[in-house]
């Protein structure tokens, strides 16, 4: 028989062996964990080879009973569980037919409407920026980068010099998937006026002194998470952002989703853009649109907008 424990293990080693990042590890690992002991516990069950869907069932009951978490955060645990079992299934610990998870359905979501910056905020936000010091010029190419592309705050703060080409830029995503994301017109103008500044901030570091990636502080190490979500929310406030939006780097990423959907992108675009698995996540942020806006995405493209019609 074999121990859950093992397991939990063997997929921690698989993991780290494909390139996947530690934090995203670290998530699956306590998700697994938590399972585990639960399994132990309170059903007494240590071998992989026993575990029932029934089991994963009863999980999710002492996960809406005992810690009363939202659908949402026991779909991603489930989602966990998967992963964690196809892996038995492809390393042949257990047949295909014995996975447990293989009819075990996600609970169904509460469908909210994502409220996030209008034009006019986003604008005060950008202009509430001065250009005077490197760290001025560096946070407002920040935000710019934030609101144009939709990148994650992790996949800015990741982004190193040689990931930049003339009219892209690599992006390091969840799950080590790369995609690229494009250099708009005042992107590249803020690039070029921070590349220069940054230059000349650090001009007398030994080059091994300066990290690699893109955004650096005043040290000339890796921007943190931390202090992104800081340079963003003081000038929310600093712009009298409404209060019922949260004002974090997600937020960024929901208006730039609106944005583009507004301005007529299809959805598998746009998916592809955000680095999203699916088009189904991405379609989330539909509803964050009015009607009339919707309206205006079908005038903008209509089937025969390009068609050219005589009169007889």
């Amino acid at each position: 028989m074999t121990k859950i424990v093992e397991m939990i293990d063997e997929f921690k080693l698989n993991q780290e062996i494909v390139g996947l990042k530690k934090a995203y590890i670290d998530v699956c690992l306590y998700r697994l964990n938590r399972w585990k002991n639960f399994m132990e516990c309170k059903l007494g069950v240590t071998d992989i080879e026993d575990i029932k869907p029934i089991h994963i069932k009863k999980y999710v009951q002492e996960c809406q009973s005992v810690g009363k978490e939202v659908n949402s955060t026991i779909n991603n645990n489930l989602a966990t569980l998967k992963v964690f079992f196809q892996q038995l299934v492809d390393e042949e610990y257990i047949d295909e037919q014995d996975n447990p998870m293989k009819r075990i359905r996600n609970l169904k979501e509460e469908k909210t409407v994502i409220v996030t910056f209008n034009d006019d905020e986003v604008a005060r936000i950008l202009n509430d920026v001065k250009e005077e010091t490197y760290s001025n010029v560096r946070d407002k190419l920040i935000l710019i980068m934030l609101f144009d592309t939709g990148v994650r705050v992790s996949e800015l703060c990741d982004i190193k010099i040689t990931d930049i080409a003339s009219g892209h830029i690599l992006i390091h995503g969840k799950g080590s998937k790369q995609r690229l994301v494009y250099i708009s017109r005042v992107m590249r103008k803020y690039m070029r006026k921070y590349e220069h500044m940054k230059k000349e901030r650090f001009k007398h570091k030994n080059i091994h002194e300066i990290e690699e990636h893109y955004f650096l502080d005043q040290s000339a190490m890796r921007l943190s998470r931390s202090r992104i979500n800081k340079i963003l929310k003081e000038h929310c406030a600093n712009a009298g952002v409404r209060e019922e939006v949260r004002c974090s780097p997600h937020d960024c990423r929901h208006y730039f989703a609106q944005k583009q959907l507004r301005n007529g992108i299809d959805i598998y675009s746009l998916s592809r853009l955000m680095g999203h698995f699916d088009t189904q996540i991405t379609s989330r942020y539909l509803r964050g649109l009015e009607q009339e806006d919707i309206l205006n995405i079908g005038r903008m493209n209509s089937p025969l907008k390009e068609v050219k019609i005589v009169k007889k």
